[in-house]
């Protein structure tokens, strides 16, 4: 973990900490919200506690971008394994 840490940049670690701190807000504010409210899916409705959707929405949320970031990382990672190629026929 620390070989992660000290790999980032001063700027992706300030969005590290401070997506750490959003999420223990996002957890904390769902925990005093533990009343129950009614949730229309599409054409089910239930009952569920209102901390339980705020923590589903947080974590499909989380999930989203993590995806989203993923495929964009995959894809410059792909294009420097590309461009050293290109760099070894060109030394060669």
């Amino acid at each position: 973990m620390t070989e992660y840490w000290n790999s980032l940049s001063l700027l992706n670690k300030v969005k590290f900490v401070f997506s750490i701190i959003l999420g223990i807000m996002g957890v904390v504010f769902a925990t005093l919200n533990w009343k129950e409210q009614d949730v229309h899916l599409l054409f089910i409705q239930t009952k569920m506690p209102l901390t339980l959707l705020i923590i589903f929405s947080m974590v499909v949320g989380y999930a989203f971008s993590f995806i989203f970031s993923y495929k964009k990382f995959r894809a410059k990672d792909q294009e420097i394994e590309e461009l050293k190629k290109e760099l070894q026929e060109l030394k060669s």
